[in-house]
């Protein structure tokens, strides 16, 4: 999608949750601007280690692209990552929704695998109809040769992908719609495998941007819905949390460059490109965490309640819990991609699971609760006025209930912790206030942003703590019921 001209603060690119509100009407002032000139907008970018799971070391990259007023600086950019790393993760062809990404089949391209020392994304300036491709020549089986004089133009972030207010996401806007290509931030780990992804939604109580404590799945101010990708959205605040699996980091100097390309009034294009560079000093990384066992409140309201700590190095983390409903964890082998009624109505895990955030900054162990009655609004009108909060996590009794007398089990969720050496709250939280900062602190005192991530451990009904496996995207999305 070509900028002729910039409308960054209208409703149609609205890829920071609090860029928008429910009242807004008409439309933005019509300007020409230099998207990559400093006095429009700024980018951010840091690296660091990801120690991921305790079992394998990744590269974390942190990064912000903001107009002065916060909002993200441009509707449609195209990434490269590039520095002194090397791509282990094995290579895949391209997607469906979005055929120029790879990522999003769980890989980087046949390209980058091959060069082994970028990480990249295809303009919009690639004629419209050109075929997806992975290489020339000779390529493996079941990746597409170019025909034609055609350039491979697979990438990780294929068109979907660019950099915004708050990180790497596929907020891309497409040139059919000028609406994103999708409003749901990456699964992390990038190219990993095995475990359950992590999409890094942030919700209450850490995350609250309507001050009802229900966070985005109070009806208010947003929509809940699916996206291109048939991923739903908004389920949270975005949390800019962006690391990669299956890349060997090393030290040296990483940079971020974006390809942003303008129409003029002419109709001739132009492409200008906005570079930051970051340092890596050392590939060393934070201690493992283990995911807190977290325990329902024995009273049956819907809270629950854990311990949590953080070792030496770990500023801060996360502790998220993620509702799956009743029989509706990744684990679950009757998971089919629907779950029964649970006690939250139609906002709750029939829709989509549900996302708990929880910011943690004392390093000495402590317990936590979680409220029994933030869960999603149960009333579907009424905006603030009319806001009736769900169990947070429901009970068997209150599944029950909810089912008509039908006996249901207690929902299912999974429990992990995210450690940073650098202050990733405040950025992300500023999203949501009044007054969002250009450049807020992305980086940590020793100048490079670190990040270790538990294992995801699902805690199904009055079963013990395991490891959440991978399953196909379709196996854990919702729907609302029609």
């Amino acid at each position: 999608m070509l900028q002729r001209i910039v409308l960054y603060s209208s409703c149609a690119c609205a890829l920071v949750l609090s860029a928008c509100s429910a009242g807004a009407t008409g439309g933005p002032p019509i300007k020409t601007v230099n998207p990559s000139s400093s006095s429009y907008g700024s980018l951010q970018f840091s690296v660091g280690t990801a120690n991921i799971y305790g079992s394998s070391v990744g590269l974390n990259v942190v990064s912000t692209f903001r107009q002065t007023s916060g909002r993200s600086a441009t509707g449609v950019n195209t990434p490269t990552i590039t520095g002194p790393f090397t791509i282990t993760a094995a290579p895949v062809p391209g997607g469906a929704v979005d055929p120029y990404s790879t990522l999003l089949n769980g890989g980087p391209s046949l390209s980058e695998a091959t060069s082994a020392d970028a990480i990249t994304g295809t303009p919009q300036t690639v004629p419209a109809g050109t075929p997806e491709c992975d290489g020339t020549g000779s390529v493996p089986a079941g990746f597409q040769p170019c025909q034609g004089g055609v350039k491979p133009n697979t990438s990780s972030f294929g068109q979907s992908g660019g950099v915004f207010a708050m990180g790497i996401a596929p907020y891309n806007a497409q040139a059919e719609t000028g609406q994103a290509w999708s409003y749901a931030p990456y699964g992390v780990p990038i190219f990993g495998a095995n475990h359950v992804a992590f999409i890094p939604w942030g919700g209450p109580p850490a995350f609250d941007p309507n001050g009802t404590k229900l966070g985005e799945r109070d009806g208010v101010g947003s929509i809940n819905g699916v996206d291109n990708f048939g991923n739903p959205y908004f389920l949270g605040v975005a949390e800019g949390v962006t690391f990669f699996d299956g890349v060997t980091v090393h030290n040296g100097t990483y940079s971020l460059s974006l390809a942003i390309s303008t129409l003029s009034n002419g109709g001739s294009v132009s492409t200008s490109t906005l570079s930051k560079t970051a340092t890596m000093t050392s590939t060393a990384v934070l201690p493992p965490l283990t995911a807190p066992v977290v325990t329902p409140d024995a009273n049956g309201d819907g809270g629950a309640s854990f311990t949590a700590s953080l070792p030496a190095g770990v500023s801060e983390a996360y502790v998220q819990i993620v509702d799956y409903g009743p029989a509706g964890g990744p684990n679950n082998p009757s998971n089919t991609g629907s779950s029964p009624f649970n006690c939250q109505g139609a906002r709750g895990t029939a829709f989509a699971p549900v996302y708990y955030t929880l910011h943690i900054t004392n390093a000495a162990a402590q317990a936590y609760s979680l409220a029994p009655s933030i869960g999603p609004n149960l009333a579907t009108t009424g905006g603030t006025s009319n806001i009736q909060p769900s169990p947070t996590i429901c009970t068997a009794a209150q599944n029950t209930s909810a089912n008509g007398g039908t006996a249901t089990p207690a929902d299912d969720f999974i429990v992990q912790m995210i450690g940073f050496d650098y202050p990733i709250y405040q950025a992300a939280l500023g999203l949501t206030q009044a007054s969002t900062p250009e450049n807020p602190p992305i980086s940590g005192s020793a100048g490079q942003s670190d990040l270790t991530i538990s294992l995801p451990m699902e805690q199904d009904a009055g079963g013990a703590p395991i490891p959440a496996v991978r399953r196909e995207p379709g196996a854990v999305r919702r729907r609302i019921p029609r």
